[in-house]
């Protein structure tokens, strides 16, 4: 059943994660140039400098949005259950199989 939990829970982290960077580069984009952020590659209304800055920006933004998320569903979780998530727990797990190895 954690497992499930856990995957709900970081599924619905994510999600509300790239809303909020869709919503966070959408509005700094308007701040910063006056228009309205490109639609897609082929936008007719921005040059593809613009496209590309456009890309790389959102790109960062979401990923860091995504990792903040997942490390306070991570929080919650392990606050939650008394135990990390299946796959945190899966990795501390290899990395202490691979330490006990090497020692």
């Amino acid at each position: 059943m954690g497992s499930v939990a856990w995957k709900v829970l970081a599924a619905a982290s994510s999600i509300a994660a790239g809303k909020a960077a869709t919503t966070v580069t959408a509005k700094g984009w308007k701040a910063a140039t006056g228009g309205k952020p490109p639609v897609n590659k082929h936008d007719p209304n921005h040059s593809a400098t613009q496209i590309a800055v456009f890309a790389v920006v959102s790109t960062a933004m979401a990923a860091g949005f995504k990792a903040f998320a997942e490390r306070k569903a991570a929080d919650y979780y392990t606050r939650s259950t008394g135990t990390p998530p299946p796959a945190v727990a899966k990795q501390q797990q290899k990395a202490a199989t691979k330490a006990a190895l090497k020692a």
